[in-house]
């Protein structure tokens, strides 16, 4: 019988330890600290938890790295919401809908012309980083102006379909002025 109490044991404090030793690892990902750009460019996002989500528990990546893929991701997030609002538009047979479905779907072209600007620049200059706040900022506002169009119809109320991709959209345009900021303001720039 003490054998197997042993083993509970041995068991429990082995499981404790890895708990702590995952808290520990996870905890020093969450501390801001001059090491880590990942958690510097999320603490300064809209939604730091959803950052954190989106590019992982990765803290290697250069400044430079975490701009580039947040322009990426933020291209990839605006380019399959707008496909999804041509659905919308192509789907509804109410033509207050269709109007608020085609400012949305050229705010979302604007954001997507920008945010590949941003990219095409970065990707060659590298340190010319006012594209890339231009296309961040773009891309928060577009998602502002899409959602805002849903109320803009006097006498109709509608409910936005799009609320969860605007709100991403926001997101990532935060992530990538966070991250441009970062990155114009680290002494360190590595590709």
């Amino acid at each position: 019988m003490s054998k197997n109490k042993t083993m509970t044991t041995s068991s429990s404090s082995s499981s404790f330890v890895i708990t702590l030793v995952l808290c520990l690892i996870i905890a020093s990902l969450m501390i801001p600290s001059k090491s880590n750009p990942l958690t510097k460019v999320c603490i300064k996002s809209k939604n730091p938890r959803f950052c954190l989500q989106v590019f992982g528990l990765n803290p290697h990546r250069s400044p430079y790295e975490l701009t580039q893929e947040a322009i990426n991701l933020a291209l990839r997030n605006a380019s399959e919401t707008a496909s999804k609002i041509a659905i919308f538009l192509d789907d509804t047979k109410d033509d207050n809908l269709k109007v608020i479905y085609n400012y949305c779907l050229d705010y979302y072209h604007y954001a997507i012309d920008a945010l590949r600007g941003a990219e095409e620049n970065f990707l060659k200059d590298g340190l010319v980083y006012d594209r890339v706040y231009v296309a961040g900022n773009f891309a928060q506002k577009a998602n502002f102006y899409c959602e805002n169009e849903f109320q803009r119809i006097i006498g109709y109320v509608y409910a936005s379909t799009l609320t969860k991709d605007n709100e991403r959209m926001g997101i990532f345009g935060s992530i990538i002025v966070a991250a441009a900021d970062i990155l114009s303001n680290s002494t360190l720039v590595e590709k």
